[in-house]
């Protein structure tokens, strides 16, 4: 029974290193030039030129992607037979700061508005608003356990922290990230960011 026990994991310590919930990254790609909600088109100023570096150095949670897959039962007689149905890829809430300087809130709403202009009320097509992200899974050191391409991203809702007299704690504002498909990759597989 003992080399089940602690020291077996002590003595092969490359095989059993404990993989970290704050060793992550979530990339967003093609948010290259985001229009700040109700701001002047015309004017270069109304546009965020670097939206992807906001999110990355203000996510605070992204939760990992995974499927679930419906069930197709058959029945015969007294008993069921289940076979696999089609998936579905859940949504993720994306967390992050709401820093002043960085203004991440500015981020996701100009992200939001791809998919649904407030202003004309209008809902453009697909290739407007859905991008692709990918989500990286280090160990301390940088060393890069997994990954997962996630395509066809969208925000199909935010929230935020609401105000408190009471409290002084830091505002976090939440967006409800929606994609087609995740797709895992080991690290041996080539990466291109």
């Amino acid at each position: 029974m003992a080399e089940f026990g602690t020291y077996h994991l002590a003595d092969n310590p490359t095989v059993y290193q404990p993989v970290r919930q704050n060793n992550f990254r979530f990339i967003v790609s093609g948010l290259d030039r985001l229009l700040r909600v109700g701001e002047n088109p015309d004017d270069d100023n109304s546009y965020i030129t670097n939206a992807q570096e906001i999110i990355d150095f203000s996510v605070v949670s992204f939760e990992p992607p995974h499927f679930k897959q419906d069930e197709i039962a058959i029945k015969r007689g007294n008993s069921t037979v289940y076979y696999a149905g089609v998936p579905t890829f859940d949504t993720k809430a994306l967390v992050i700061n709401d820093f002043v300087g960085a203004d991440g809130k500015s981020v996701l709403l100009a992200w939001q508005s791809l998919s649904y202009n407030i202003f004309e009320d209008t809902i453009p097509s697909s290739d407007k608003y859905k991008v692709d992200a990918t989500v990286l899974e280090y160990l301390p050191d940088n060393t890069l356990v997994r990954y997962w391409d996630l395509k066809g991203c969208w925000v199909s809702s935010l929230s935020e922290d609401g105000w408190s007299n009471e409290n002084a704690g830091k505002k976090t504002v939440t967006a409800t990230i929606r994609y087609d498909r995740a797709i895992p990759h080991l690290p041996d597989a080539e990466l291109a960011l």
